[in-house]
């Protein structure tokens, strides 16, 4: 792979004029490569903003000239026939983020990055939201890894990506006032550690003794190519599929260096979060969606209903939302507790203060006693990463306020890939979809009519829809075309939920997940 990387001078001063006169740096350095000469163009992070650190500026550039110095680099990308990475300031909904983007030769972002791990000021000055996981996309046989300044210093995050057999590791930065001796070893550590080519791309900061020195680095820990501290275009080409091989230890036969430390980790002790979304990710269809919990043995949407879920290894709970009168997103099914617990009440009329004395187990039997309901916070602690999340949050007046917390809680977690909200309204559809748009949304628009369902679903971006047990495979065909995950609410015996699975159904809501695991329906593994 040929390899270009651009180390521009840092804009120092911060202004918007030194942010442009960056940019056109950026774009006469672009403008004399070659076609076909690099097979992928590197740039620093913030490429669209250098050097801004006032977040309204920092926004309102890349609103304007950083947008269209991106539209450009689609351009670029064709003209130079390869791949164009940076890191851009990026809103997404109502957040933004440092997010690395990947153009390909057609000018199409082929992968994202939302930078995992930020600094003080990127929160604090800037406004940006972390990402959630590490990240590895594949593109012409070569699987790409990212990791974008800050997250250089995290060990795991390599070890993530090298769970996830990364080849070549993207990692635009600042590191302005970073040492160059402590940069090179930082990412020759890390490129040892994944066993993949490190190639970082960063600003030339008008010093030898900080910044710059934008490089390659290769699996075996060496630096393959260094800019130096000045600004320069570095060229560099690399064989990506070249593994670093070493012995397996002293006198026994050579092994390549990666599968070796891969073989004997211990992902459970440190790392189980990665490699559960992998596992929850890999589960062939059709998966089984524990409604409200093992609700049929354990008393419905409750901590032991949930933990029983879990440890029969179905592959997501359900469980239903409100905002109690202060606030706390309080999991129950009906809008009063009069069913569920020992209470009366409405749970938007009622403090959490209130509600955490109710017993919700007694309504099952009194060996049940002191079960209460729980908080989302809770039920997010007992699943842990294990399952997937099907929240289902109730509409009433205060539903946008519910929708956006509960985004803004998985956010926090780094749970976003893990969850997906069932909303049943347009009102709320639309609210998720503004506020994090990469959360997954499932349409349950309450319309009898399943077309219409699919409709609403598809206006809102919906990648997954839940009908009810009226569903008929045109349906299911539908909305499978549209790019939907099809559910079903819902089946409690085998041969029904079978019945449904032959007709396109990918998750089975069930009260009894115990019963269809008994009738020969799969189960998450739960082997390291």
């Amino acid at each position: 792979m040929k390899i270009a990387i651009l180390q521009p001078p840092y804009p120092a001063n911060g202004t918007i004029t030194a942010a442009e006169d960056c940019i056109t740096w950026i774009r006469q350095r672009l403008e004399t490569l070659a076609p076909g000469a690099q097979d992928l163009v590197l740039l620093p992070e913030y490429a669209t903003t250098p050097g801004l650190n006032d977040g309204p500026t920092l926004r309102a550039f890349a609103a304007e000239q950083g947008a269209a110095f991106l539209n450009s680099l689609a351009e670029t990308a064709a003209r130079l026939g390869g791949l164009v990475a940076l890191s851009a300031a990026t809103p997404a909904g109502a957040r933004w983020f440092n997010r690395t983007l990947v153009l390909d030769v057609n000018g199409d972002i082929i992968a994202t990055y939302d930078k995992v791990h930020l600094t003080d000021a990127e929160k604090e000055n800037l406004g940006m939201t972390a990402g959630s996981l590490p990240v590895v996309r594949e593109h012409d046989g070569v699987r790409f890894g990212f990791a974008t300044c800050f997250d250089l210093y995290f060990a795991e995050h390599f070890a993530t990506l090298a769970a996830d057999s990364a080849d070549l590791v993207l990692c635009p930065s600042y590191q302005r006032s970073e040492t160059p001796d402590r940069i090179c070893s930082t990412a020759r550590i890390r490129a040892l550690d994944s066993g993949t080519y490190l190639v970082r791309g960063s600003y030339a900061m008008g010093t030898p003794h900080a910044g710059g020195h934008s490089l390659v680095a290769a699996p075996d820990g060496s630096i393959v190519a260094d800019a130096g501290p000045n600004p320069e275009v570095l060229t560099v080409e690399v064989d990506v599929t070249r593994k670093f091989v070493k012995p397996a230890s002293h006198g026994q036969p050579d092994v390549e260096h990666r599968s070796l430390i891969e073989s004997h980790r211990r992902p459970a002790l440190y790392r189980p979060h990665g490699e559960r979304v992998r596992r929850i990710a890999a589960a062939p269809f059709p998966h089984l969606c524990a409604h409200r919990g093992l609700s049929q043995a354990c008393p419905e949407n409750t901590i032991p209903a949930f933990a029983a879920a879990v440890a029969c290894g179905v592959h997501e709970i359900e469980f239903d939302v409100w905002r109690s009168r202060d606030g706390v997103l309080v999991v129950c099914h009906d809008p009063s507790v009069d069913r569920t617990t020992d209470g009366t009440g409405t749970v938007t009329d009622l403090d959490w203060s209130d509600i955490r004395q109710l017993d919700a187990g007694t309504p099952l039997g009194e060996a049940w006693r002191g079960v209460g309901i729980p908080r989302v916070e809770e039920v997010l602690e007992v699943a842990d990463g294990r399952v997937r999340l099907n929240i289902h949050i109730k509409p009433d007046e205060r539903g946008e306020e519910t929708v956006t917390r509960v985004c803004d809680l998985l956010i926090e977690r780094g749970l976003t890939e893990h969850a997906y909200l069932a909303l049943e309204t347009e009102t709320d559809l639309k609210s998720a979809r503004d506020h994090a748009p990469d959360i997954e949304r499932c349409c349950l628009d309450g319309s009898g009519d399943q077309h219409a369902r699919i409709d609403v679903g598809r206006r809102h971006g919906c990648r997954r829809i839940q009908f009810p047990r009226q569903v008929e495979a045109e349906h299911l065909r539908r909305a499978h075309d549209e790019g939907m995950t099809c559910g079903l609410f819902w089946s409690d015996e085998p041969d029904d939920a079978r019945a449904y699975v032959r007709e396109g159904v990918d998750v089975v809501l069930t009260n009894c997940a115990h019963v269809l695991i008994a009738g020969g329906f799969s189960t998450l593994s739960f082997q390291a």
